[in-house]
């Protein structure tokens, strides 16, 4: 059989031991000793007392988070803004213009009907005319008075060709661009888009004065992008309604937007084109100097 004595108790711990005696050595408190009141406290209460060392979120605090808010929605609406007016427009810009080319390439490779030349064989030359110049009989006599009283067809007269540019072509950094003009308006220029611009009232190309020009440098065609790698002495070239005049490299210098002293009358024929530069805070100009023109074929 198992054995069923008890077991000795454990010797009793040094801690347990001073408690006891502590407990049993101590002053029993007396009950005519008045006790602390209690507290009681709601939740929301001892969340308020406990986060009270630390700063708490107020009005200000949510309104200024409603504003940090708005601040981003409207920065991001901004950006995409800026990006569908820029690139967007950029994009539908080339697609628009290779349709017309895509359209046109297919029209010259649509097969055509054979078409019967006519027959431009020079008329046969009778034998004993004489050599020229010669008179025949009717040649005689003074011209019948009907020949020149009679109402006669004018021919009109040709339409003069349009001094102004047309289109600019700078061989050296690729640019062969078109050219519209551009007025000021509200106080400042227009800058075209997808093209360069002629300042009205500038001196005509070829003619004594300055010819001015602007372009854009980044978005809207960018014609002007590349402006800053010409050099002294590249080629500039603008062709007109009836003639195509070379200019000459001479210098480039950025300039303050306030600068316009730029665009100033000048005693010889100048070209001077204009663009953004620096982030937009100056200006970079490129004077040229015309040194040949011809008609244009």
């Amino acid at each position: 059989m198992a054995d069923r004595s008890p077991k000795p108790a454990a010797p009793p711990d040094d801690t347990d031991q001073s408690l006891l005696d502590a407990l049993l050595n101590d002053t029993v408190p007396s009950r005519r000793e008045q006790l602390r009141p209690a507290r009681l406290r709601s939740a929301s209460e001892q969340r308020r007392a406990a986060l009270q060392p630390y700063l708490l979120r107020t009005w200000l605090d949510r309104a200024l988070q409603i504003a940090e808010r708005a601040l981003v929605l409207s920065a991001a609406a901004v950006f995409l803004y800026w990006l569908a007016d820029g690139y967007g427009r950029d994009w539908l810009h080339e697609l628009r213009s290779a349709q017309p080319a895509q359209a046109a390439i297919d029209t010259a490779t649509a097969p055509t009907p054979a078409m019967r030349m006519p027959n431009t064989a020079p008329p046969a030359v009778a034998a004993d005319l004489p050599a020229l110049p010669f008179t025949t009989p009717d040649m005689d006599g003074p011209p019948a008075r009907s020949d020149f009283m009679a109402p006669q067809q004018v021919l009109a007269m040709p339409v003069a060709a349009d001094p102004r540019p047309q289109r600019l072509i700078m061989p050296t950094i690729g640019v062969d661009t078109p050219v519209k003009e551009v007025f000021v308006v509200d106080g400042a220029w227009q800058v075209a888009d997808y093209a360069a611009g002629y300042h009205d009232g500038t001196a005509l190309p070829g003619n004594t004065g300055n010819t001015v020009l602007s372009g854009h440098a980044g978005l809207r065609g960018g014609v002007f992008r590349d402006l800053g790698d010409l050099q002294p002495g590249d080629d500039v070239i603008i062709e007109t309604g009836g003639w195509s005049y070379t200019y000459r490299v001479r210098t480039l210098k950025p300039v303050w937007p306030t600068q316009i002293e730029v665009m100033n009358a000048t005693s010889t024929p100048v070209l001077t084109l204009i663009t953004c530069t620096n982030w937009d805070t100056q200006r970079l100009i490129v004077v040229a100097d015309l040194i040949s023109a011809r008609p244009r074929s």
